[in-house]
């Protein structure tokens, strides 16, 4: 009894504060409500900096390093880089909708679509996903950060290793990986939306270290060198189509999670106009040109220095080593600090608060995006990503192929927003278990059914691209190329087939009140929706706390303007000595599904 009781009492620690969750819902907590209007502040350059941050790092830099593989010269790799930006331009506008249309984030989205108990696989997913991305993306960070240790101290340059063998890092590399977990961790303290500033500095200083590195190594080797022409595309026939369909899906399966995370960041975004062109930009111009760097650093690195260099530190490295002179020290700092900036936006944009969110939305008692990103960065290192790049580990190859899990979810959500729902969500019901997303027992069976269908074509070529002798049946190595394409189109197509075949009852388009004041009073009345600031404080109130007549715009009610759907929440309340305790004892609209076991929630006062 006394251990239950100190449990009981840790776990009473560990909650959020009741003033901080402002709800007595376990669905519910202000990190999963929608964005304020007031805080929807990201313009042209913010959504430009969301996705050029993935676009400025070093991972990009380093990405056409891959062509050799597939059979495909340099100036191909490139071409199909472009085309898979324009597939990712594609998917990631018609899934920012619900950011934008409703101001809500994935883990909502995903309540949207699979239900209320089925969102916890896709959010299990992404923050699966979240983990190794972060671990991935820290690694680079902390050999950025000895980019500029080494630009301070000789000796820290030649820093000896006192690790063994049997580990997969040096000394300095486990340094360097540490700060550079600490630094990314202060960047927690700030609001997701807070975060546009840092990524549009970073997006600046590393594009001209980029240009910098580039234009000093053309002009020592007096040109780019000849890796352009000189690398001819080995592929013939078939097999050449093949390759090219196989990079455009690498492609975007590997900047898919930003796809994927897109609503989760469109929701900042002050106008439609700002996402689409600050998307399109980004996905065209940095994602074109950072790849030819990469390809430039290691034709030059090839003639002046007799090896081809690939990562941006390495060539930083060999000049240190080479002469430690002020120039050299000087550029491995400023280009250090600009990729260690890049490296700190894009974990805490794709890994740290995404999975943060996600983690929200599964135990919102105890867990909001800060506590969620910090837990997501402390898990990382469990993965032990120095094994990723320095032994002959396979995980990096199979995460690579993690679009394959991916498009068919994209794939569904476009479908039900667009074509189900045609972009009508009640961000309200979203909150409620016996509701507008409950479907079957809380999960949308037909959302599955897509999603697997969709995915499990493309396993086996997970196997296959481990290791290549696990078959030779080359419909399914083709499948696995071009799965991107294929998967969409099926899972698409079969959830669009089985709502057709077997429709599930839409009874409610949207909220009839803005009770989160996400939109300003001209756009609220331009949804149907009465303007936050029309809304009294006790209704408000009485909203955060599920006591409230809440009006939706029903299918009936958007045909005819004098019918309407109300609910009515019934909570009670017992305070203690030391609590506030709330339960919801029934849903006293006329046939309702709620039911008194519903919401159970203790608050401290």
């Amino acid at each position: 009894m006394k251990s239950q009781s100190r449990f009981s009492k840790f776990l009473k620690h560990l909650e959020i504060p009741v003033h901080e969750r402002e709800t007595v819902n376990f669905l519910r907590n202000p990190d999963l409500q929608p964005i304020i209007s007031r805080n929807q502040t990201w313009g042209f350059w913010s959504n430009f900096a969301y996705w050029g941050v993935m676009s400025w790092s070093v991972g990009t830099w380093m990405s056409a390093s891959s062509a050799l593989s597939v059979g495909l010269s340099y100036g191909e790799t490139i071409g199909t880089f472009i085309i898979g930006d324009v597939l990712t331009i594609i998917f990631t506008l018609a899934n920012s909708y619900p950011g934008y249309d409703w101001k809500v984030g994935f883990t909502l989205s995903q309540r949207f679509v699979f239900g209320i108990y089925g969102s916890g696989f896709g959010i299990l997913i992404r923050i699966l996903m979240s983990i190794v991305n972060y671990a991935s993306n820290a690694w680079l960070g902390g050999l950025c950060v000895n980019m500029i240790l080494d630009s301070w101290s000789h000796h820290y340059l030649h820093l000896p290793n006192t690790l063994t063998q049997k580990v997969a890092m040096t000394t300095k590399e486990l340094i360097g990986f540490i700060i550079f977990h600490i630094i990314t961790m202060f960047c927690y303290l700030m609001k997701p939306y807070q975060a546009n500033y840092l990524m549009i500095s970073s997006c600046v200083a590393t594009c001209f270290a980029m240009m910098g590195m580039v234009i000093y190594l053309t002009k020592e080797n007096g040109g780019v060198g000849d890796l352009f022409v000189s690398t001819k595309s080995t592929a013939k026939g078939s097999d050449k189509a093949w390759a090219w369909v196989y990079m455009v899906s690498y492609w975007f399966g590997s900047v898919s999670p930003g796809s994927t995370n897109q609503s989760d960041f469109s929701r900042f975004g002050s106008s439609q106009t700002a996402i689409w062109l600050g998307t399109i930009m980004a996905l065209l111009i940095p994602t074109t040109l950072t790849p030819v760097f990469g390809v430039i650093g290691a034709s030059t690195t090839e003639q002046l220095y007799g090896t081809q260099l690939w990562q941006p530190m390495d060539i930083c490295d060999y000049w240190l080593r080479q002469n430690y002179h002020p120039g050299a020290r000087a550029a491995s700092f400023f280009c250090g600090l600009a990729f260690v900036s890049s490296q700190i936006s894009y974990t805490i944009s794709n890994a740290g608060f995404a999975s943060g969110m996600d983690l929200a939305g599964v135990l919102p008692k105890y867990i909001d995006i800060k506590r969620g990103a910090i837990f997501t960065a402390l898990v990382s290192v469990a993965l032990q990503p120095w094994n990723f790049y320095n032994s002959s580990s396979t995980f990096l190859t199979v995460m690579s192929s993690f679009g394959i899990v991916m498009t068919p979810i994209i794939s569904v959500m476009i479908c039900d927003n667009l074509v189900i729902r045609k972009r009508q969500y009640s961000v309200s019901q979203a909150f409620v278990i016996h509701g507008e997303y409950y479907f079957n027992k809380g999960f949308n069976w037909r959302a599955f059914v897509a999603w697997v269908v969709g995915m499990t074509p493309g396993l086996p070529g997970i196997a296959w691209q481990v290791n290549n002798n696990y078959f030779h049946n080359k419909g399914i190595v083709n499948f696995f190329y071009g799965d991107s394409f294929f998967s969409f189109a099926i899972s698409f197509l079969l959830y669009w087939f089985l709502c057709v075949v077997f429709p599930f009852q839409i009874n409610i388009l949207h909220d009839d009140k803005d009770y989160c004041g996400a939109f300003t009073d001209e756009v609220a009345r331009s949804k149907g929706m009465v303007p936050f600031s029309e809304i009294t404080e006790e209704e408000i109130e009485a909203f955060k706390l599920g006591s409230l007549d809440i009006t939706y715009v029903t299918k009936d009610s958007a045909q005819n303007d004098h019918h309407t759907e109300t609910k009515e929440i019934a909570i009670s309340k017992t305070t203690s000595a030391n609590t506030d305790e709330y339960e919801l004892v029934a849903d006293t609209t006329e046939n309702s599904e709620l039911e008194s076991s519903g919401i159970h929630e203790r608050g401290q006062k």
